[in-house]
């Protein structure tokens, strides 16, 4: 049947002589490849609607049963021209496709997520600055929108807040269950009742131990305020969060252990490593 839809362009690789086959991320039937015809003609009718990261009108024939559908027009809606024109906004876009190609398997539809990708990019696009944080947001809002969203806000056993957890130095992320420990339960849990020397010594121990162990990760106070707002705060407003350089290694190396603990398949983000070239030290500003 011919069916139109909105969708966002993931993928484009060259197929025999004149063609492409595309991946995108619809609308209405989520991901999906396509064989483009002729697309690369030089009086090709698609123009540069066959690109990464670009917002299509995509007009598809699509085949019950195929994995193979054919792209009958697309036309670009929008093409992100400072996304394309600098590099660093654009490693970070397409680390928010790779992301997605991964995430979703092929025509399973979710609403919710189109339009998070899409806002992802106007922001990218719109950004003045620290734009890897939208990525850090597209992040754990998937995880969200997958059923994993985590608790950050206090302690899942006592109810403590992150400002009266930060009292003590430490806390701890439990991967599996998205929640946070303070350090005053993850002690009390690991030591006899009626030992507090015991329970004195366990907490010293827990502060020293390495970043992660049997799937609980220690994070700093300021990484977890840092990691609730990327979560919940107006998506236009997260390029205006300042981290340093540490705090943006702990959020990305704790957000990629959260991801994967929930998403076995998950690969390593290859788009990232373009931008640890841009990584420079920025003077201390808490989160």
């Amino acid at each position: 049947m011919i069916t139109k839809t909105e969708a966002v362009v993931l993928k484009s690789m060259n197929y025999r002589d004149s063609s492409k086959i595309v991946t995108f991320y619809t609308r209405r039937f989520g991901k999906v490849k396509c064989i483009a015809k002729g697309a690369r003609q030089m009086k090709s009718k698609f123009g540069a609607g066959l690109e990464p990261i670009t917002s299509v009108s995509l007009v598809l024939y699509k085949k019950e049963h195929r994995e193979l559908h054919l792209v009958s027009q697309c036309d670009a809606i929008k093409t992100y021209k400072s996304i394309h024109s600098e590099l660093e906004r654009m490693a970070v876009a397409l680390s928010v496709l790779e992301l997605v190609n991964q995430l979703v398997h092929e025509e399973e539809g979710n609403d919710a997520l189109y339009l998070l990708l899409v806002g992802t990019l106007d922001e990218i696009e719109g950004a003045k600055r620290n734009f890897v944080n939208l990525f850090f947001a597209f992040e754990i809002r998937c995880a969200s929108l997958f059923g994993f969203s985590p608790g950050l806000g206090a302690c899942s056993v006592c109810g403590r807040s992150l400002d009266d957890i930060g009292l003590d130095g430490m806390a701890v992320f439990q991967l599996s269950k998205g929640s946070v420990l303070c350090g005053r339960c993850v002690a009390s849990a690991s030591a006899p009742k009626d030992d507090p020397l015991r329970v004195r010594k366990t907490a010293l121990e827990a502060s020293t131990r390495p970043h992660s162990e049997e799937g609980n990760v220690r994070v700093s106070i300021g990484t977890l305020k840092a990691l609730q707002r990327l979560l919940t705060a107006r998506l236009d407003s997260v390029s205006s969060l300042e981290l340093t350089s540490a705090a943006g290694n702990e959020i990305d190396g704790t957000l990629r252990l959260y991801m994967r603990q929930h998403f076995e398949d998950l690969k390593p983000i290859k788009s990232l490593d373009i931008l640890k070239k841009f990584s420079v030290a920025k003077p201390e500003i808490d989160a």
